[in-house]
């Protein structure tokens, strides 16, 4: 009897898991079909990256799509991605489609560290010149593979190439005239065109980084199918042996990405400090510190531009409050304690770290000051999941802090991701007998069971609108409150469900891991992937940035 039991109770778990499941696939194929541009072509500028929002007119036509401020695409496609690869290898599925769009999508950041100089460059007509070993007037090479990245390459020889694959018309020139009213990304809107990474959107990138060597292992390169315009990529990759006997090394590859990123945050001396001077309200870049409250060597540069990126460049010393977390966390990616730098490991930059995101201002040996709940520390938080920050090492506050489901702040990736990084330290806490395994499954099972199944939206009139899917990420942008359905939401915007699909997969790895596998209608989406497109189309008028990767040769 008591097997039978058992048996009863596997079986009913797994179909509850179906339930959600379910969801995912049919989100994972909208997301293919309608929100992104898969090539095998990995330099083609502007493949390969999510697009996150989308709006649609009174009869359900979109007539806009989005790529956001790139906190969530790539993070979210490149968790996705890698929990996907982990599960279905665990169950012994067919794992080769989801490794390609994952190498695709490694590829994608790799194209971007290499061009971002390039068409920062071109756009603003600086003519670079090098001696020696030159490539082209706007390219130099290794040197620019190095972490600084623009946010995202959609332009607008890519809209129109491809705007009828996402169901848009090709829209008017905007006023800026380098790209249209039909679709929007950094590269072609924001503060400035062409922006490049905020601290936020590194920071988000680390923690994808770290689920994907935590997820991945090294794969054969025959298991593959990549198309290179130039030979700069997979050269830089050889050199690094991040490719090599015929092996893609990803944990490698992941451990060159973080150290890229995390340099592009620090600038070591003859580099000017970042100084903070009365009367000033924000800290600029200085060659000395005279009259100085405060410096730190820790901000974000366009090296290009040879100025502060316009969003979270670290004037407002957000990028030093942070420097202990982003040195703990590159440490955590990459095994390798070499991080730290300008102060970081000790002293008043790991205090406030550690007080902000534990909400104690300790004064005295056991004294503290309590912060209020109400401060949204998520860089905090993102960071400590990776590295498993705490008050002192052997403590666990963490694992509660992260818990913690406050209104309008609730991050519920963040402990789940806490969990399967350091499974070691914390696997007693989600036993099936611990008081918070059958509380907190349930928790993310109701959750996402509340998902619509033809996607999230923030359409208050439709039946199937939840406001705990009603934004372009909850997991970034949460919005949670039963109040939203009596007018706070406005718009008719749907959201590609990233979130949704990545919260799911964290939820089957800690939950209920076994089981997982493609439904019984699954066809992969990468064989015969045809395209509409306007290859040979030009508009009509005289239209900036048709960028493309340049083709290259060496001279020398």
């Amino acid at each position: 009897m008591p097997i039978i039991i058992v048996v009863v109770l596997f079986n009913l778990k797994t179909l509850r898991a179906q339930d959600v499941t379910d969801i995912y696939w049919k989100y994972r194929e909208r997301v293919i079909n309608e929100f992104i541009v898969v090539s095998d072509e990995v330099e083609e500028f502007g493949t390969n990256i999510p697009a996150i929002d989308r709006n649609h007119d009174n009869t359900g036509r979109p007539v806009w799509i989005s790529w956001s401020d790139a906190n969530s695409n790539f993070n979210h496609w490149l968790s996705i991605l890698s929990t996907e690869y982990r599960l279905l290898k665990n169950n012994n599925q067919d794992y080769s489609e989801t490794l390609n769009l994952l190498v695709y999508t490694l590829f994608a950041l790799e194209r971007l560290d290499l061009y971002s100089e390039y068409v920062t460059r071109k756009s603003d007509g600086v003519y670079q010149i090098v001696n020696g070993d030159t490539i082209t007037d706007y390219i130099v090479y290794p040197d620019d593979i190095n972490g600084f990245l623009i946010r995202d390459d959609v332009s607008l020889g890519f809209w129109t190439k491809y705007y009828e694959h996402f169901g848009i018309w090709l829209g008017r020139l905007n006023e800026r005239s380098n790209g249209t009213t039909t679709y929007r990304s950094v590269f072609q809107k924001g503060k400035i065109p062409i922006q490049g990474q905020s601290q936020d959107n590194i920071i988000r990138l680390l923690q994808g980084l770290a689920i994907v060597k935590a997820m991945c292992d090294n794969e054969p390169i025959n298991l593959v199918n990549v198309k290179f315009k130039n030979k700069l990529i997979p050269d830089y990759l050889k050199s690094k042996d991040i490719i090599s006997d015929d092996t893609i090394f990803i944990g490698r590859w992941v451990d060159d990405l973080t150290r890229r990123l995390v340099a592009q945050m620090q600038h070591p001396y003859p580099e000017r400090e970042m100084v903070l001077k009365p009367l000033r309200g924000m800290a600029e870049p200085s060659k000395h510190r005279l009259f100085g409250i405060m410096s730190t060597r820790w901000y974000i540069m366009n090296p290009i531009k040879n100025e502060l990126v316009s969003e979270g460049s670290g004037e407002d010393m957000g990028v030093w409050m942070n420097s202990f977390g982003i040195a703990e966390a590159a440490a955590a990616i990459t095994g390798v304690d070499t991080f730290h730098f300008d102060g970081s490991r000790y002293g008043l930059s790991s205090y406030l770290f550690k007080a902000f995101l534990l909400k104690q201002l300790y004064i005295l040996p056991g004294g503290a000051v309590p912060l209020p709940k109400s401060f949204d520390d998520y860089m905090f938080r993102d960071l400590a999941s990776i590295a498993d920050i705490n008050w002192h090492k052997n403590s666990t506050i963490l694992f509660h802090k992260l818990r913690d489901r406050r209104e309008k702040l609730t991050y519920e990736h963040q402990v789940l991701i806490l969990y399967l990084l350091h499974k070691s330290k914390y696997k007693n806490f989600y036993m099936p007998d611990s008081p918070y395994y059958s509380e907190d499954q349930q928790y993310y099972y109701s959750l996402l069971k509340d998902a619509p199944p033809s996607g999230p939206h923030n359409d208050v009139r439709r039946n199937d609108y939840s406001p705990y899917w009603s934004s372009s990420s909850r997991l970034i942008w949460p919005r949670v409150s039963r109040n939203d359905k009596h007018g706070n939401i406005t718009g008719h915007s749907e959201y590609s469900g990233l979130d949704y699909m990545m919260l799911h997969n964290l939820y089957r790895l800690v939950f209920e891991p076994n089981g997982f596998k493609y439904p019984s209608n699954h066809i992969n989406q990468l064989e015969n992937k045809n395209y509409k497109i306007k290859s040979a189309y030009k508009p009509d008028y005289d239209a900036l940035f048709f960028y493309e990767a340049p083709e290259i040769s060496l001279q020398k």
